[in-house]
Parts: structure tokens; C-alpha cells; sequence
């Protein structure tokens, strides 16, 4: 695995990129819980190429030249350019998946294909997405996970907070969750610039510019983008396919990750 620094925007600023796997290039776009390399990058990583950018500002409160989607999206054709990467598939999280069909919309020919795992960019104000910038820890965890008190959410919301506390914050386990909530902080105050009060940002005026064949896989039980919202990128996207994953909320690469997994792979060989 490598991390490198790539200027973007005329070399104003740089996007921090994590790299590993050996096959064909792979773009990851990671959601509003920010870049962590998990087991389900592992294997993404055994058939791929992984090209996995943090977004900008995640992590790093200095980055404030970005102000909206479409700035992210350059930044982001800025960086796949700096990394001569001229057509690449596209595989985007939660918000990451939002931001993944704005540059299939933007450059339909450069993406061969496309995955989306519950990802945002509607707003319905009948069945409202979840408003995670006023919430509680606990109300976090219940709505991001399928199963709250699973191992995937131990170390997210209260289960977490109650790990920090008895591991107390000058320990290893300690400190890592520190770091994780401070993270977590800046990370939310980056997404709100897109997402905050809502998320949509017009992306159903354009997404009938997205040609690439195209994946959307959703968790059966995500409370964060209820799996109604598929509806609004099926009749936008045209031929995309549907994946519901059982077991799973919004953070389904973490709860149902060899499910994911299994999808993306059946999907790619098909291309």
C-alpha cells in the first residue's frame, strides 16, 4: 500500500491518495465516514488496481477552496488526469456515490463503468434521508447499521464513546478512537458544504447524462438513503441494475463487505 500527495487545480492544493492491488485501475470514492482502508478495500484490492482519494477536507480542516459539488468534481478530473488515468471505472459510497455519477454525468466517455453503493444526491421530503448533522451517537449507529450492536459498529457511535471511556484516552484503543471523533468532526463539517440542509444539488436535471453501465447496490435495512430512494437513479440511469444487500444498513461495505464484493465482481465481468 502507498500514500502519495497529487496537485490538482493548477498545483493550489493536493489530494492525498491511498494505492494497492496490482490488476486493472479502480477509482474509490469513499462516504460520509471518510477514507479508512478496511477489509473490503482488501478485497476490492485482489482484483484491482485500488485509486482511493480522500476527499478533501476530510480530516484536514485547512482545505476550504472547495465549496460544491462541481468543485469536487473537478478536483477530481484534475487528480485522475495527474495520474494519467484517461478512462477508469468508478466504484462511489454514500456520498462518495454521489459524487462518482456527477463525473459520469460531467464525462460519461471516461468511465467505463459505474457502481454506486446507497448513494446520495435526492431529497424527498415525504421520506426524508437522514439528517446525521443533528443527531446523538446512538442515533448515528442506529441508523448507519443494519445491526447496531454488531462488530461493525463497535467502534462507531456510543459503543464507541463507551470504548474510549473504559480503555481510557491515554491508551492505544484510546487514542485511536480519539483520533477517529476528531476525524469525524472535521469530516462532517466538509460534507455539509454538500450535503447540508439537504442533499440534493440538481443532480436530476443531468443524471440522464450518465451512459456508463451502471450498479447500484443498497442495503435492505439503510435508515441514512432508505432503499426507495434506488427508484430516482433506476428511472434516471438508463439499463442500471439494482443489488439489495440483506444484513445491511448504509455502511454496507463494513456490515456485508463479501456480499459487495460478490456484486461488483458479477457486474465488472459482464462489461
Amino acid at each position: 500500500m502507498k500514500m502519495t500527495q497529487v496537485p490538482v487545480a493548477a498545483g493550489r492544493y493536493t489530494v492525498e491518495v491511498v494505492e494497492d492491488g496490482s490488476g486493472p485501475p479502480l477509482l474509490f470514492l469513499h462516504g460520509i465516514s471518510g477514507l479508512h482502508w478496511t477489509p473490503f478495500l482488501d478485497g476490492l484490492a485482489k482484483q484491482y488496481r485500488v485509486i482511493a482519494p480522500r476527499t478533501p477536507g476530510f480530516g484536514d480542516a485547512s482545505q476550504t477552496e472547495l465549496d460544491t459539488v462541481q468543485d469536487l468534481v473537478y478536483a477530481y478530473l484534475d487528480l485522475l488526469d495527474g495520474l494519467g488515468l484517461e478512462r477508469v471505472p468508478v466504484f462511489g459510497h454514500s456520498l462518495g456515490g454521489m459524487v462518482a455519477a456527477e463525473l459520469a454525468v460531467t464525462q460519461p466517455s471516461r468511465f467505463p463503468w459505474v457502481a454506486l453503493a446507497a448513494p446520495m444526491g435526492f431529497f424527498h421530503a415525504d421520506r426524508p434521508t437522514f439528517d446525521f448533522f443533528a443527531c446523538t451517537p446512538r442515533e448515528l449507529t442506529a441508523a448507519f447499521f443494519a445491526d447496531p450492536t454488531g462488530e461493525a459498529a463497535q467502534n462507531s457511535g456510543e459503543a464507541g464513546l463507551m470504548r474510549m471511556v473504559q480503555a481510557g484516552t491515554k491508551s492505544e484503543t484510546g487514542q485511536q478512537l480519539v483520533e477517529t471523533y476528531l476525524e469525524r468532526a472535521k469530516t462532517l463539517a466538509t460534507a455539509a458544504k454538500y450535503l447540508w440542509p439537504i442533499p440534493n444539488r440538481g443532480l436530476g436535471k443531468r443524471i440522464h447524462r450518465v451512459t456508463s453501465p451502471t450498479l447500484l447496490i443498497w442495503g435492505a435495512s439503510d435508515r441514512v438513503v432508505p432503499p426507495s430512494y434506488a427508484e430516482d437513479f433506476t428511472q434516471g440511469i438508463r439499463g442500471a441494475t439494482l443489488t439489495r444487500v440483506d444484513g445491511a444498513g448504509h455502511e454496507l461495505l463494513l456490515e456485508q463487505p463479501d456480499a459487495v464484493l460478490r456484486a461488483i465482481e458479477t457486474f465488472a465481468a459482464e462489461q
